[in-house]
Protein backbone atom coordinates (compact mmCIF):
# COMPACT_ATOMS: atom_id res chain seq x y z
CA UNK A 1 0.00 0.00 0.00
CA UNK A 2 1.33 2.97 -1.08
CA UNK A 3 2.44 5.40 1.99
CA UNK A 4 -0.04 8.16 1.46
CA UNK A 5 -2.65 5.85 1.53
CA UNK A 6 -1.59 3.92 4.74
CA UNK A 7 -1.28 7.72 6.53
CA UNK A 8 -5.03 8.28 5.58
CA UNK A 9 -6.07 5.10 7.07
CA UNK A 10 -5.02 5.76 10.48
CA UNK A 11 -7.72 8.70 10.53
CA UNK A 12 -10.10 6.15 9.36
CA UNK A 13 -11.10 4.76 13.11
CA UNK A 14 -12.42 8.34 14.00
CA UNK A 15 -15.58 8.10 12.32
CA UNK A 16 -16.13 12.03 12.47
CA UNK A 17 -13.16 12.56 10.33
CA UNK A 18 -13.16 9.72 7.92
CA UNK A 19 -15.37 11.23 5.47
CA UNK A 20 -13.64 14.46 5.41
CA UNK A 21 -9.99 12.62 4.88
CA UNK A 22 -11.32 10.43 2.55
CA UNK A 23 -12.54 13.22 0.56
CA UNK A 24 -8.84 15.04 0.54
CA UNK A 25 -7.38 11.73 -0.43
CA UNK A 26 -9.46 10.88 -3.54
CA UNK A 27 -8.72 15.00 -4.32
CA UNK A 28 -4.86 14.42 -3.66
CA UNK A 29 -4.38 11.45 -6.18
CA UNK A 30 -6.85 12.35 -8.87
CA UNK A 31 -5.66 12.06 -12.41
CA UNK A 32 -5.94 15.70 -13.67
CA UNK A 33 -8.12 16.56 -16.55
CA UNK A 34 -6.02 17.78 -19.89
CA UNK A 35 -6.42 21.28 -20.50
CA UNK A 36 -8.51 22.04 -23.78
CA UNK A 37 -6.64 23.41 -26.33
CA UNK A 38 -8.36 26.12 -29.35
CA UNK A 39 -7.66 24.67 -33.09
CA UNK A 40 -8.77 26.40 -35.89
CA UNK A 41 -8.95 24.84 -39.40
CA UNK A 42 -8.77 27.44 -42.31
CA UNK A 43 -10.29 26.49 -46.15
CA UNK A 44 -9.53 28.13 -49.37
CA UNK A 45 -11.67 27.43 -52.26
CA UNK A 46 -10.09 27.71 -55.79
CA UNK A 47 -10.38 26.76 -59.21
CA UNK A 48 -7.72 24.96 -61.25
CA UNK A 49 -5.75 27.44 -58.30
CA UNK A 50 -6.92 30.42 -58.80
CA UNK A 51 -8.86 32.48 -56.15
CA UNK A 52 -12.69 31.34 -56.03
CA UNK A 53 -14.90 34.98 -57.09
CA UNK A 54 -18.39 34.31 -57.46
CA UNK A 55 -17.40 37.39 -60.48
CA UNK A 56 -15.18 35.60 -61.99
CA UNK A 57 -15.01 33.02 -64.77
CA UNK A 58 -12.47 30.34 -65.16
CA UNK A 59 -10.63 28.42 -68.19
CA UNK A 60 -8.91 25.35 -68.85
CA UNK A 61 -12.18 23.22 -67.15
CA UNK A 62 -12.61 19.55 -67.62
CA UNK A 63 -11.43 17.69 -71.11
CA UNK A 64 -12.27 20.07 -73.44
CA UNK A 65 -10.25 23.15 -71.10
CA UNK A 66 -13.74 24.73 -71.27
CA UNK A 67 -14.31 28.59 -69.85
CA UNK A 68 -16.58 28.44 -67.01
CA UNK A 69 -18.29 30.51 -64.20
CA UNK A 70 -19.18 28.91 -60.98
CA UNK A 71 -22.24 29.72 -59.42
CA UNK A 72 -22.24 27.76 -56.46
CA UNK A 73 -19.52 26.48 -54.11
CA UNK A 74 -20.68 24.75 -50.31
CA UNK A 75 -19.78 21.36 -48.86
CA UNK A 76 -20.41 20.11 -45.75
CA UNK A 77 -17.82 18.64 -43.94
CA UNK A 78 -18.30 15.86 -40.96
CA UNK A 79 -15.85 14.27 -38.13
CA UNK A 80 -12.71 16.60 -38.37
CA UNK A 81 -9.97 15.45 -35.71
CA UNK A 82 -6.32 16.14 -35.64
CA UNK A 83 -3.30 13.15 -36.08
CA UNK A 84 -1.05 12.87 -33.07
CA UNK A 85 2.33 10.95 -34.16
CA UNK A 86 1.13 7.52 -33.36
CA UNK A 87 -1.67 8.03 -35.95
CA UNK A 88 -4.38 8.02 -33.76
CA UNK A 89 -7.13 10.73 -34.14
CA UNK A 90 -8.43 13.39 -31.63
CA UNK A 91 -12.01 13.98 -32.94
CA UNK A 92 -12.02 18.39 -32.29
CA UNK A 93 -15.01 19.55 -30.16
CA UNK A 94 -16.78 21.73 -32.16
CA UNK A 95 -17.55 25.37 -31.37
CA UNK A 96 -22.11 25.91 -31.39
CA UNK A 97 -22.33 28.51 -33.79
CA UNK A 98 -25.01 28.96 -36.99
CA UNK A 99 -21.95 27.51 -39.28
CA UNK A 100 -21.78 24.25 -37.12
CA UNK A 101 -24.14 21.27 -35.35
CA UNK A 102 -22.67 18.46 -33.58
CA UNK A 103 -19.77 16.81 -35.57
CA UNK A 104 -20.79 18.53 -38.76
CA UNK A 105 -19.52 22.05 -40.44
CA UNK A 106 -21.45 23.73 -43.73
CA UNK A 107 -18.42 25.51 -45.52
CA UNK A 108 -19.75 28.17 -47.74
CA UNK A 109 -17.66 29.84 -50.18
CA UNK A 110 -19.67 31.87 -51.81
CA UNK A 111 -22.01 35.14 -51.32
CA UNK A 112 -24.65 35.50 -53.38
CA UNK A 113 -23.14 37.97 -55.62
CA UNK A 114 -22.06 38.17 -59.31
CA UNK A 115 -22.40 34.49 -61.08
CA UNK A 116 -24.39 33.22 -57.80
CA UNK A 117 -26.78 35.86 -57.72
CA UNK A 118 -30.18 33.86 -56.88
CA UNK A 119 -28.52 30.67 -56.13
CA UNK A 120 -26.87 31.64 -52.82
CA UNK A 121 -26.81 34.48 -49.86
CA UNK A 122 -24.57 36.96 -48.53
CA UNK A 123 -23.25 34.75 -45.46
CA UNK A 124 -19.66 32.84 -45.81
CA UNK A 125 -18.21 30.34 -43.85
CA UNK A 126 -14.69 29.32 -44.69
CA UNK A 127 -13.71 27.46 -41.06
CA UNK A 128 -13.82 25.12 -38.59
CA UNK A 129 -13.67 26.23 -35.65
CA UNK A 130 -13.46 24.20 -31.89
CA UNK A 131 -11.10 21.95 -29.11
CA UNK A 132 -8.94 19.55 -28.66
CA UNK A 133 -7.25 18.12 -25.76
CA UNK A 134 -3.65 20.00 -25.30
CA UNK A 135 -1.09 17.95 -26.60
CA UNK A 136 1.12 17.57 -29.39
CA UNK A 137 -0.57 16.88 -33.39
CA UNK A 138 1.00 16.60 -36.47
CA UNK A 139 -1.77 16.33 -39.26
CA UNK A 140 -5.62 16.71 -39.99
CA UNK A 141 -8.49 14.22 -40.97
CA UNK A 142 -12.10 15.35 -42.46
CA UNK A 143 -14.88 13.78 -44.20
CA UNK A 144 -16.64 15.20 -46.99
CA UNK A 145 -20.24 14.55 -45.69
CA UNK A 146 -23.02 14.73 -43.30
CA UNK A 147 -23.80 12.05 -40.58
CA UNK A 148 -26.06 9.45 -41.22
CA UNK A 149 -28.22 10.10 -38.15
CA UNK A 150 -28.43 13.77 -38.93
CA UNK A 151 -28.51 13.49 -43.15
CA UNK A 152 -32.30 12.35 -43.08
CA UNK A 153 -34.43 14.62 -41.75
CA UNK A 154 -36.83 17.72 -42.03
CA UNK A 155 -34.56 20.64 -42.57
CA UNK A 156 -37.13 22.86 -42.29
CA UNK A 157 -36.97 22.22 -38.72
CA UNK A 158 -33.26 21.42 -38.01
CA UNK A 159 -31.14 23.32 -36.20
CA UNK A 160 -28.06 25.34 -38.22
CA UNK A 161 -26.87 24.68 -40.68
CA UNK A 162 -29.33 21.72 -41.42
CA UNK A 163 -31.62 24.10 -42.17
CA UNK A 164 -30.02 25.57 -45.38
CA UNK A 165 -32.80 24.34 -47.99
CA UNK A 166 -30.41 24.78 -50.78
CA UNK A 167 -28.10 21.70 -49.71
CA UNK A 168 -30.86 19.53 -49.18
CA UNK A 169 -32.20 16.98 -51.93
CA UNK A 170 -34.96 14.84 -49.72
CA UNK A 171 -36.02 13.16 -46.70
CA UNK A 172 -34.48 10.06 -48.78
CA UNK A 173 -31.80 11.16 -49.92
CA UNK A 174 -30.60 13.88 -47.53
CA UNK A 175 -28.37 16.67 -48.11
CA UNK A 176 -25.95 17.72 -50.83
CA UNK A 177 -22.52 16.88 -49.25
CA UNK A 178 -20.82 18.75 -52.13
CA UNK A 179 -22.64 21.49 -54.30
CA UNK A 180 -20.34 23.00 -56.88
CA UNK A 181 -22.35 24.23 -59.95
CA UNK A 182 -20.96 25.76 -63.29
CA UNK A 183 -22.64 27.43 -66.55
CA UNK A 184 -20.54 28.42 -69.29
CA UNK A 185 -18.92 31.58 -69.84
CA UNK A 186 -20.57 34.00 -71.94
CA UNK A 187 -24.12 32.33 -71.58
CA UNK A 188 -23.07 29.43 -74.17
CA UNK A 189 -25.79 26.62 -74.33
CA UNK A 190 -24.82 23.19 -72.96
CA UNK A 191 -25.04 20.56 -75.67
CA UNK A 192 -27.73 17.54 -75.79
CA UNK A 193 -28.93 18.40 -72.30
CA UNK A 194 -30.98 15.49 -70.45
CA UNK A 195 -32.95 16.02 -67.15
CA UNK A 196 -33.36 12.35 -65.85
CA UNK A 197 -35.78 12.22 -62.94
CA UNK A 198 -32.98 13.04 -60.42
CA UNK A 199 -32.97 16.24 -61.72
CA UNK A 200 -34.01 19.53 -59.35
CA UNK A 201 -32.99 22.11 -61.79
CA UNK A 202 -35.99 21.78 -64.56
CA UNK A 203 -34.04 23.39 -67.50
CA UNK A 204 -30.88 23.84 -65.84
CA UNK A 205 -27.77 25.32 -68.53
CA UNK A 206 -24.86 24.57 -66.35
CA UNK A 207 -23.25 21.76 -65.43
CA UNK A 208 -23.09 20.13 -61.42
CA UNK A 209 -20.84 18.53 -59.43
CA UNK A 210 -23.09 17.71 -56.15
CA UNK A 211 -22.15 14.35 -54.03
CA UNK A 212 -24.62 12.81 -51.53
CA UNK A 213 -26.45 9.35 -50.62
CA UNK A 214 -28.35 7.22 -53.19
CA UNK A 215 -30.45 4.29 -53.34
CA UNK A 216 -31.73 5.00 -49.74
CA UNK A 217 -33.96 2.43 -48.93
CA UNK A 218 -37.22 4.28 -48.02
CA UNK A 219 -40.90 3.93 -48.50
CA UNK A 220 -40.74 7.62 -50.09
CA UNK A 221 -39.17 10.53 -50.73
CA UNK A 222 -40.11 11.99 -48.17
CA UNK A 223 -39.48 9.19 -45.44
CA UNK A 224 -36.03 8.99 -44.04
CA UNK A 225 -34.30 5.82 -44.75
CA UNK A 226 -32.74 2.15 -42.89
CA UNK A 227 -29.62 2.66 -45.31
CA UNK A 228 -28.03 3.43 -48.34
CA UNK A 229 -26.85 1.78 -50.80
CA UNK A 230 -23.98 4.42 -51.54
CA UNK A 231 -23.32 6.76 -48.60
CA UNK A 232 -20.91 8.67 -50.91
CA UNK A 233 -18.95 10.02 -47.69
CA UNK A 234 -15.23 10.26 -48.25
CA UNK A 235 -12.44 11.46 -45.99
CA UNK A 236 -9.34 13.37 -46.66
CA UNK A 237 -6.30 12.67 -44.27
CA UNK A 238 -2.63 14.35 -44.29
CA UNK A 239 -0.21 13.44 -41.85
CA UNK A 240 1.60 16.87 -42.10
CA UNK A 241 -0.31 19.91 -41.31
CA UNK A 242 -0.12 22.63 -38.99
CA UNK A 243 -3.16 24.53 -38.30
CA UNK A 244 -1.58 27.55 -37.59
CA UNK A 245 0.50 27.94 -40.26
CA UNK A 246 -1.37 25.83 -42.82
CA UNK A 247 -5.00 25.70 -45.26
CA UNK A 248 -6.85 23.30 -46.44
CA UNK A 249 -7.67 23.98 -50.41
CA UNK A 250 -11.10 22.79 -51.90
CA UNK A 251 -9.99 23.07 -55.77
CA UNK A 252 -12.57 20.64 -57.76
CA UNK A 253 -10.45 21.17 -60.78
CA UNK A 254 -8.72 18.15 -60.18
CA UNK A 255 -11.89 16.41 -59.66
CA UNK A 256 -13.44 17.44 -63.40
CA UNK A 257 -9.97 16.77 -65.46
CA UNK A 258 -11.54 14.51 -67.66
CA UNK A 259 -14.60 14.83 -67.96
CA UNK A 260 -16.33 17.19 -70.38
CA UNK A 261 -17.93 19.77 -68.51
CA UNK A 262 -19.56 21.34 -71.63
CA UNK A 263 -21.80 18.22 -72.94
CA UNK A 264 -24.23 16.13 -70.07
CA UNK A 265 -24.94 12.55 -70.81
CA UNK A 266 -28.61 12.48 -72.22
CA UNK A 267 -31.55 11.48 -70.14
CA UNK A 268 -29.04 11.77 -67.09
CA UNK A 269 -29.31 14.74 -64.35
CA UNK A 270 -27.03 18.11 -65.43
CA UNK A 271 -23.31 17.31 -65.01
CA UNK A 272 -22.77 14.55 -61.93
CA UNK A 273 -24.95 14.59 -58.89
CA UNK A 274 -23.98 10.49 -58.09
CA UNK A 275 -26.74 9.19 -59.00
CA UNK A 276 -25.78 5.36 -60.82
CA UNK A 277 -25.56 5.02 -64.05
CA UNK A 278 -24.44 8.50 -65.23
CA UNK A 279 -21.97 8.51 -67.98
CA UNK A 280 -20.95 12.23 -66.37
CA UNK A 281 -19.90 10.66 -63.04
CA UNK A 282 -17.60 7.53 -64.70
CA UNK A 283 -14.48 9.81 -64.29
CA UNK A 284 -15.53 12.13 -61.35
CA UNK A 285 -16.65 10.17 -58.61
CA UNK A 286 -13.25 7.95 -58.47
CA UNK A 287 -11.49 11.39 -57.95
CA UNK A 288 -13.20 12.20 -55.01
CA UNK A 289 -11.99 9.12 -53.50
CA UNK A 290 -15.41 6.53 -54.67
CA UNK A 291 -15.72 4.13 -56.29
CA UNK A 292 -18.24 4.28 -59.12
CA UNK A 293 -19.86 1.68 -61.12
CA UNK A 294 -17.10 -0.61 -62.81
CA UNK A 295 -14.86 2.37 -61.75
CA UNK A 296 -12.63 2.00 -58.87
CA UNK A 297 -11.75 4.86 -55.96
CA UNK A 298 -8.98 6.72 -56.91
CA UNK A 299 -7.01 8.97 -54.39
CA UNK A 300 -9.20 12.08 -53.55
CA UNK A 301 -8.63 14.99 -55.63
CA UNK A 302 -10.85 17.65 -53.77
CA UNK A 303 -8.58 18.73 -50.83
CA UNK A 304 -5.59 19.36 -50.45
CA UNK A 305 -3.15 21.16 -48.05
CA UNK A 306 -0.77 24.26 -48.56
Amino acid sequence: MPLGAAKTCMFFKDGRMKSAYFAAFLAATAVPALAEQPVTLNFVAEIGGAAFDCSQSYDHLGATHAQMNVTDFRLFVQDAALIRADGSQQPITLTANDWQHENVTLLDFENGAGHCAGTGNAPMNTVITGEVPEGDYIGVSLTLGVPFALNHIDPTLASAPLNTTGMFWTWQNGFRFLRIDFAPAGGTPMAHEGHGGHSDHGNASGWYLHLGSTQCAAASQTEAPSACVFPNRTTASFTSFDPATQVIVVDPAPVLRDADVTVNAPDTSPGCMSFPGDADCDSVIPKLGLAYGDHPAEAQQLFSIR
